[in-house]
């Protein structure tokens, strides 16, 4: 059986009989108003609960039967020490045995039913009499009272105490909020300070990258603009430099130009100016035949010397090819045998009148069919005229009389002697002449050499070439004066021959001859493709052909021969 505290606290200490309708089971449970909101008055309430219990454990066990009450109590220590009880049964005994004393103190008595009732003594006596004089001028007090007090007191002291202690814990718990607080506002204090440093150091790093993408900008700016200065400097310089260049170049082309105007009015002379020219190389060629070539054929030994001379050197025109090299060997063979008979004089002629034979021959036949050859047989014959003076009388002299157009010269061909001047022959088998298609064409291939003789220039890659001292035998002003000599033919004297010799000039010399005189060069040209080709009306081919070259020129495409290759 467990005693708890009653809800009155008057019940817990009545010495009032017991009224059973008091002691029903669901009034004797514990009650313990705890108010959830506050703590302070849980542990207040909490400790009254606890003394009012101890006191209600003290109280008469409510039973019906009395022996009931009995055999119960005999099993209620054991019970109550299972419980956690043992205590408060014990005080409840002792106060249950000292009743009587203590309710006699306070002026109670019990009567023959077991009920307490007031007493009052008449006088008492010894200690008891100050008591009962206390008590009876106070009036007893009633044992709830004393109790109450009593634990009103106790639970004074312990709510002092639970004060304190709440202090303690609320400043506790005050300091550990101020210190909560101190640490979160350290740490905001750190996190910001440090928020504040990383921005720092980005916007630090941002004015860095900006300020070095602006360094950046102006250096490169500086050296674009330091460039673009170097670079308008060397254009100004290079156009300063290209036009003193083409300065010079005009002056040295106008220069060029008025000597060979000078030269060529010097050359521009009358019919029968070029007449007496013609007849002194007619005159040349008889001399070689009387004074060199007839007194070799009556000594047969020098004959026979020169003929050996003349087998080894005759195959060497057969064999040139468009190889620099193969030109350059052929070149110092030559010279070689030539050399060779430097010792007897009029062997010597004889071989150099024989070479130039040789060369009209090469002419004739092979360039005439294919006029790309003459290239490496100019570059031949220029280099044998630069190693040995003497060849540029004879090879002259073969020139003019094989095709006196060179020179300028004209003539009537209806005549036996025009013809023999103009270069006509005969068959050797027939006696006939030969046919105007054969003439031509065997007289475009001399003006084909000759006219690539004189546009080419001297270099290094001739054997022999010396830049100080080597002069151009037949130079490009030879070309000025074939051409103009041949516009100024009188127009009755004219023939397909004059047309088909120009013309093959025209493929053989044009582009270096612009080059070589320019504007005057244009003025010519065009005189000869458009107004000389329409003297004496009528076309043919010679004409037609001249009109074409001109045509494709005045388009801007004019052609020459493929060069050496090495």
């Amino acid at each position: 059986m467990r005693f708890v505290p009653h809800r009155n606290a008057e019940l817990q200490t009545s010495t009032k009989p017991w009224n059973p309708e008091y002691c029903s089971d669901s009034e004797t449970e514990t009650d313990t108003d705890v108010n959830s909101n506050s703590h302070s008055n849980w542990v207040v309430n909490s400790e009254e609960a606890e003394v009012t219990s101890d006191v209600s454990s003290a109280s008469s066990v409510c039973k019906g039967d009395e022996v009931g009450v009995l055999e119960d109590l005999s099993k209620l220590p054991e019970f109550l020490s299972t419980q956690g009880l043992e205590k408060r049964f014990n005080l409840a005994c002792t106060l249950a045995e000292n009743s009587a004393a203590i309710t006699s103190l306070y002026g109670y008595v019990e009567d023959d039913h077991g009920y307490y009732i007031e007493h009052n003594p008449e006088t008492p006596t010894g200690d008891l009499a100050g008591t009962a004089a206390e008590t009876s001028a106070k009036g007893p007090e009633p044992l709830s009272k004393f109790f109450i007090s009593q634990f009103t007191d106790e639970r004074a002291k312990r709510r002092d105490a639970v004060t304190r202690l709440l202090k303690i814990e609320e400043e506790r718990i005050r300091k550990e909020e101020e210190e909560r607080r101190r640490k979160i506002e350290e740490q905001r204090r750190r996190e910001e300070e440090a928020a504040r440093k990383a921005k720092e150091e980005t916007e630090r790093k941002l004015l860095a990258e900006q300020r070095r993408k602006e360094e950046e900008l102006k250096r490169r700016q500086e050296e674009e603009k330091a460039r673009q200065e170097a670079l308008k400097r060397e254009e100004q310089a290079r156009l300063q430099k290209q036009k003193a260049e083409e300065e010079a170049a005009a002056a040295k082309k106008q220069e060029a130009l008025k000597r060979a105007k000078e030269e060529a009015s010097k050359m521009v002379v009358r019919p029968a100016e070029i007449e007496l020219l013609y007849l002194k190389y007619m005159q040349d060629v008889k001399d070689i035949d009387t004074q060199i070539v007839q007194p070799m054929n009556a000594n047969k030994e020098l004959k026979k010397a020169a003929g050996s001379h003349k087998r080894k050197i005759n195959p060497k025109f057969g064999q040139l090819t468009k190889s620099q090299n193969q030109l350059v060997r052929i070149t110092n063979e030559i010279k070689l045998l030539i050399e060779q008979t430097r010792a007897h004089d009029s062997v010597y002629k004889w071989i150099l009148n024989f070479i130039s034979d040789a060369i009209i021959s090469q002419a004739e036949t092979e360039v005439s069919v294919k006029p790309s050859a003459s290239l490496p047989l100019a570059k031949l014959t220029l280099n044998l005229l630069i190693l040995f003076d003497e060849l540029r009388y004879f090879l002259l002299a073969k020139f003019y009389s094989s095709c006196p157009f060179l020179l300028g010269y004209s003539c009537s061909q209806d005549t036996e002697e025009g013809r023999v001047r103009l270069g006509w022959t005969r068959d050797e088998d027939t006696g006939k002449w030969e046919i105007e298609e054969q003439h031509n064409e065997r007289l475009c291939g001399i003006s084909t050499l000759y006219s690539v003789i004189t546009r080419l220039k001297l270099d290094s890659s001739y054997v022999g070439y010396d830049p100080s001292t080597t002069k151009h035998p037949l130079p490009i002003k030879y070309s000025w004066i074939f051409l103009s000599r041949m516009v100024d033919v009188p127009t009755d004297q004219l023939s397909e021959t004059h047309y088909s010799i120009v013309g093959a000039w025209w493929d053989a010399c044009s582009v270096e001859f612009l080059q070589a005189y320019g504007k005057q060069s244009q003025k010519l040209l065009r005189l000869v493709s458009e107004q000389w080709t329409s003297v004496n009306g009528g076309s043919s081919a010679g004409k037609v052909r001249l009109r074409l070259l001109g045509e494709e020129w005045m388009k801007g495409s004019i052609k020459s021969f493929p060069q050496m290759e090495p």
